[in-house]
């Protein structure tokens, strides 16, 4: 079924486990994910950055994750990621995303407030959940994005003013990592958690040692960001099957391999959640 990150992450704030979200990047990559969440009794978040949401088509995608969301024995939510302007959302909106990110991270406090309390009203029209950030997670190689942790008391003062559901916080991770060497700054955690009520998110958790997944979920931690690890899978299989059916041109027979390493990734990573 699908749901909204408001319906599912709550119950997960005392739970020692993780709701996983995954980047989609082609079509496949819906009944994939859905797959490995059923076999792994799991609730899954699919989500779309802004760049995929275009190339493909915004109401594709709503469209492809509404239906396959139906049929599901667990929550789906269909998310759209790290947008940083309000017409991608509304376009989300329009096409029947159950779940948006603002990310005014790179603003000011107040017009980072400002934007997020905007979305946050539009999307209740919607009954659409929303997620923002505060402090900047980095990304590797690009300087798109300023490294700045969280700070506590602007994180709970960014919460209760932007009205989000669910915040991402900076506490030690980086987007796009392909080796797990990330260290999450767990007494920083702890601090924003004391001081945050709502779910906490974490960007970029590729990067992150499979120890420090586990560990994570014993914070109110309700929503794990990973990308490039489904990425890196994919990219591996596919390079490998071309090498050794050099001449098959048959899409479907070419994708199986790089879509099944890519569902045991999410199964792995699921299981480091606590499912």
């Amino acid at each position: 079924m699908l749901v909204t990150l408001d319906e599912l992450l709550p119950e997960y704030l005392n739970k020692d486990a993780a709701v996983g979200a995954f980047n989609l990047a082609v079509f496949p990559d819906i009944p994939t994910l859905i797959s490995a969440a059923e076999e792994m009794n799991a609730p899954i978040i699919l989500q779309a950055s802004p760049s995929v949401s275009e190339f493909i088509g915004y109401d594709y995608w709503g469209m492809m994750a509404r239906e396959m969301a139906k049929r599901a024995s667990v929550p789906v939510v269909m998310h759209l990621d790290h947008a940083s302007n309000v017409e991608a959302i509304w376009k989300a909106l329009d096409a029947g995303y159950s779940s948006v990110m603002f990310d005014g991270s790179q603003l000011p406090f107040d017009e980072n407030v400002r934007i997020t309390r905007e979305v946050v009203e539009r999307a209740k029209k919607y009954g659409v959940s929303v997620e923002a950030e505060i402090g900047s997670v980095a990304y590797l190689g690009k300087d798109t994005h300023k490294d700045q942790l969280s700070d506590p008391k602007e994180a709970a003062d960014f919460a209760e003013a932007s009205g989000c559901g669910c915040l991402a916080v900076s506490v030690g991770t980086t987007h796009m990592m392909r080796t797990q060497t990330a260290n999450i700054h767990f007494d920083l955690l702890e601090e924003i958690q004391n001081a945050v009520k709502i779910p906490l998110v974490i960007h970029g958790s590729t990067g992150l040692p499979d120890d420090q997944l586990v560990k994570m979920r014993h914070y109110h931690v309700c929503k794990v960001n990973i990308g490039t690890a489904l990425r890196v899978a994919f990219d591996k299989g596919l390079r490998a099957e071309l090498a050794e059916r050099p001449n098959d041109y048959i899409y479907k027979d070419l994708l199986q391999r790089p879509l099944e390493d890519e569902k045991q990734v999410v199964k792995h990573k699921m299981e480091q959640l606590g499912f």
